[in-house]
């Protein structure tokens, strides 16, 4: 009787499901970078908050569909504006950071904003002094 491969054999085991406080890394960023994000979460956030932020941003930016999209609410979070709040805890955690640290992490933040930017139409009727990432049409 043929042997299974050890592919075979993985692809039969559970996957365990995802912890919820489990810190994640963000790709494209120094070690010290990481560290400083790092200690800001320990005082100010949650462990893995700056991770799971970016990670939804990135999800809504590249989110498929139309070209012009209209971020709603997530289903998990129907109270409150997750798009925003996820924008506002990635600025948050900038300010917080030392300035190289900061440099790093906008790198990565800019091109997924830009694209949001590219796929989102302005609200008219949003305060003017609201954040840039409010002022998009939303559903």
């Amino acid at each position: 009787m043929p042997r299974k491969a050890p592919s075979q054999v993985r692809i039969d085991l559970p996957v365990p499901p995802p912890r919820p406080h489990e810190r994640g890394v963000v790709q494209g960023v120094s070690a010290a970078t990481l560290a400083a994000i790092a200690r800001v979460e320990h005082r100010r956030l949650s462990r893995g908050d700056t991770y799971r932020s970016l990670r939804h941003w990135r999800r809504t930016a590249y989110q498929r569909g139309p070209w012009i999209i209209y971020p709603a609410a997530d289903d998990d979070h129907g109270c409150c504006d997750w798009v925003g709040y996820c924008r506002g805890t990635l600025e948050t955690v900038c300010h917080l950071l030392p300035p190289r640290a900061r440099r790093e992490l906008r790198a990565v933040i800019a091109p997924l904003d830009e694209r949001f930017l590219a796929r989102t139409l302005g609200d008219p009727y949003v305060a003017p002094d609201a954040p840039w990432w409010q002022r998009r049409l939303t559903y």
